[in-house]
């Protein structure tokens, strides 16, 4: 189960496994061990992939049927983001929060 969510998680972040291994300083032909089954990752490595993607390390090992309380994005649109975000005016900012409140609270 870990094998394949780590490749689907993987390719839909559009990372490699040149990537992902030279973000937890393996070798690519670890990550490809992961996603094929032949090996595992440690217990360090796998929260340490759960950070990188933004996912629980439960549903990294199958423990969750779904990750819908996570964000798959990656740091680089979150810091696009905060970039975008910061060129608004406070009264901009003020009014994007309380949009996303307000969505959030009449979802539940």
């Amino acid at each position: 189960m870990f094998a394949k969510i780590l490749k689907t998680l993987r390719k839909e972040n559009d990372t490699t496994q040149c990537e992902l291994a030279e973000r937890l300083g393996v070798k690519q032909s670890t990550v490809s061990s992961w996603e094929i089954g032949r090996s595992r990752p440690t217990f360090e490595q796998v929260i340490e992939i759960s950070n990188i993607f933004n996912t629980s390390t439960d549903y990294l090992l199958g423990k969750a049927d779904n990750d819908n309380n996570y964000v798959y994005t990656d740091n680089k649109t979150l810091q696009n983001f905060y970039v975008d975000f910061s060129k608004l005016s406070k009264a901009e900012q003020n009014f994007i929060v309380k949009a996303i409140h307000s969505y959030v609270d009449n979802k539940n």
